[in-house]
C-alpha cells in the first residue's frame, strides 16, 4: 500500500476530520494504488474517500473505461464505475448514471451522513465542488490542501523502494548522457542517449529532460532540447528525471566542454559541496526554516551573491512536494521524507545548476545520487 494510512488517520483526528475526498489525481493514486493516466482528465473524474474511522471501509470512483483495471490495480476492494466512455462492459456489471451518482451512493451506502470532509480546496474547480456538496447535503467542508501535503511527506517503505529505484535508473540516464556530450552532437542527441536509457531501465516513461547549452540558453531553468550543436568551451546543464511505479527523480548536473576556468571550477566546487553538506543536515527533528538558513550560509560563505529562495523539496508522485526547504516553512523533518537538495548560481550568463536526492532515516540522511558523475569538466 501507498498510503501511509495511521499517518493519514492521526492528522485527520488532529484537525477533527471524519473523511477525505480525494479528487487530485495524484492524491487518489497515493489513496488507491491505482496509477493510471486517465485520472488527470477533466472530463473523467476519479475520486477516493479515505475514512478515519477503520470500520468505514474506502471506497473509489472511476468512469466505466477505467473500472476493471481499478479493481486490477487497488487494494481498494469497493470500486464504483459511473458511465463515461463506455455505457457497458463484459462483466455483468450496473454502473451508475455520473460521477456523483457513484459518490452519494459510496456515502449512502456506510449511513455515513453529516460528516466533516477535508478536501482539496487548491484544485477543485468550483462548478466541480459546488455539485459535489449538492451531492451530499449535511455535511461540512473543510480545506485540507496542506494537511495532505504533511501525510504525503513521509513516504512508506513501498514509496522509498519505488523512489530508490527511479533514482537509480536516472543516474544511469545520467551517465548516457554525459557519456553523449561531445563537439557536434546536439541538445538533443543528448537527450535521446538519456531517455533511451531510463526506458531501457525500467522507467515507464521519461519525466522531463531539460537541456540548456552556451551562454544564450544556459541560464535558463527548464529549457527543452534543441538541435543547437556543441562547440568546445561550451557550458551544458542538464535536469531530468523518471516515473517509475508512477514515482519521480530529479536531479541536475552541469558540464562544461573541455577546459574549465579557474572561476568556472570554484563556482561548480562550491555547489557541488554546499549539494553534499546541506544533505547531510538533514537530520529528524530539525525544521526546514533551520536547514535553509543554515544552508544559505554555509553557501554564503562560499559564493558571495548566492541568491537562492529555496534549497530543495520533497519528491514523490510528484516532482514537488513537501517538505520545500525555505525560509517560512516550519515543517520538522521525520524518517521517511525524501528530499531533493537543489541550488544553483549565475555565472557569466549561465546558471551552474547542480541537484542531489536523500532519504532521511533514523539514523540520518542517505544520499541516493552521491555515486553520480561530479566532475564540471568533460573531456572533448
Amino acid at each position: 500500500m501507498l498510503m501511509n494510512r495511521s499517518r493519514a488517520q492521526r492528522l485527520m483526528a488532529e484537525q477533527g476530520l471524519d473523511a477525505l475526498f480525494l479528487r487530485n489525481a495524484l492524491n487518489v493514486t497515493y489513496a488507491s494504488d491505482f496509477h493510471n493516466a486517465g485520472a488527470s482528465l477533466a472530463s473523467r473524474p476519479f475520486a477516493a474517500v479515505a475514512f478515519r474511522d477503520a470500520a468505514l471501509e474506502p471506497f473509489l470512483v472511476v468512469p466505466s473505461v477505467d473500472f476493471r483495471l481499478a479493481k486490477h490495480m487497488s487494494w481498494i476492494q469497493d470500486v464504483r464505475a459511473y458511465i463515461r466512455a463506455e455505457k457497458a462492459s463484459d462483466r455483468d456489471r450496473e454502473f451508475y448514471p455520473d460521477f456523483f451518482a457513484a459518490v452519494r451512493a459510496g456515502f449512502q451506502d456506510r449511513k455515513a451522513a453529516g460528516l466533516r470532509l477535508g478536501y482539496e480546496e487548491t484544485v477543485l474547480p468550483a462548478p466541480f465542488f459546488d455539485q459535489v456538496r449538492a451531492a451530499l447535503p449535511g455535511c461540512s467542508w473543510v480545506p485540507a490542501s496542506e494537511m495532505i501535503g504533511r501525510i504525503r511527506a513521509v513516504k512508506t517503505p513501498e514509496e522509498i523502494a519505488n523512489l530508490k529505484r527511479a533514482a537509480e535508473i536516472t543516474v544511469k540516464a545520467h551517465d548516457s548522457f554525459r557519456q553523449a556530450i561531445a563537439v557536434g552532437a546536439t541538445e538533443r542527441d543528448l537527450a535521446l542517449a538519456a531517455q533511451f536509457t531510463m526506458l531501457r531501465e525500467g522507467a515507464e516513461k521519461v519525466g522531463f529532460i531539460y537541456v540548456g547549452s552556451n551562454a544564450t540558453r544556459g541560464f535558463a531553468h527548464h529549457p527543452f532540447p534543441t538541435d543547437v550543436p556543441l562547440k568546445r568551451g561550451d557550458f551544458v546543464k542538464v535536469d531530468m528525471g523518471c516515473v517509475y511505479r508512477g514515482y519521480e527523480s530529479d536531479f541536475v548536473r552541469s558540464y562544461i566542454l573541455g577546459r574549465a576556468t579557474d572561476r568556472q571550477q570554484e563556482v561548480y566546487r562550491a555547489l557541488d559541496e554546499g549539494s553534499l553538506a546541506i544533505g547531510m543536515y538533514l537530520k529528524p527533528g530539525r525544521s526546514c526554516i533551520d536547514v535553509y538558513n543554515w544552508g544559505f550560509t554555509f553557501m554564503n560563505e562560499r559564493l558571495p551573491g548566492y541568491a537562492r529562495e529555496f534549497l530543495g523539496h520533497g519528491i514523490g508522485l510528484g516532482p514537488h512536494e513537501e517538505p520545500r526547504l525555505h525560509e517560512g516553512n516550519p515543517m520538522v523533518l521525520e524518517p521517511g521524507m525524501v528530499i531533493c537538495i537543489e541550488h544553483s548560481f549565475y555565472l557569466d550568463g549561465a546558471r551552474y545548476h547542480f541537484e542531489d536526492t536523500f532519504v532521511i532515516e533514523e539514523s540520518g540522511p542517505v544520499c541516493w545520487t552521491a555515486a553520480l558523475g561530479r566532475s564540471l569538466e568533460v573531456a572533448v
